[in-house]
């Protein structure tokens, strides 16, 4: 494989992981705007343990929860695109069921550490948010 090859390979994996992370993003968002469970330590989670009493949210009544899905979501289907995608680029551009079987595998070992709580879930969201954040600015104030 030459290396312009390689460079094309390894441009059109950073763009699906890109893209999928975005997808899957805007997927995760509008879940948040119509999930009836609030996410947890907002003030309707917090209402709900003090009464007791389990009331669903109406549609749009949460913007904590937009952000969070939305984040989450999101980062599960990049996470899943970066280490197939990755794969397919480390074996020469061969894409088949065998990545898309590491990514998976990749996917639960994430989600097994990193969202197995409430406060590390918080910290990859607040990660990923400023890296999105970090990465605009850096394309529009880049000469």
């Amino acid at each position: 494989m030459s290396n312009n090859e390689l460079a094309k390979n390894v441009n059109r994996y950073l763009s699906d992981v890109a893209t999928s992370f975005l997808k899957f993003s805007c997927v995760g968002s509008v879940w948040g705007c119509f999930n009836p469970i609030p996410v947890a330590g907002s003030t309707q989670a917090l209402m709900i343990a003090k009464t007791g009493k389990f009331v669903p949210l109406a549609p749009f009544s949460s913007l904590a929860s937009i952000g969070y899905y939305g984040g989450v979501i999101g980062c599960v289907a990049g996470v899943q695109r970066f280490i197939c995608g990755g794969i397919a680029v480390a074996r020469g551009g061969r894409h088949d069921v065998l990545n898309e079987i590491f990514g998976v595998g990749g996917v639960y070992i994430y989600m097994r550490t990193i969202l197995s709580s409430d406060t590390r879930v918080l910290w990859n969201n607040r990660f990923v948010a400023g890296a999105l954040v970090g990465t605009v600015a850096y394309a529009n104030l880049a000469p």
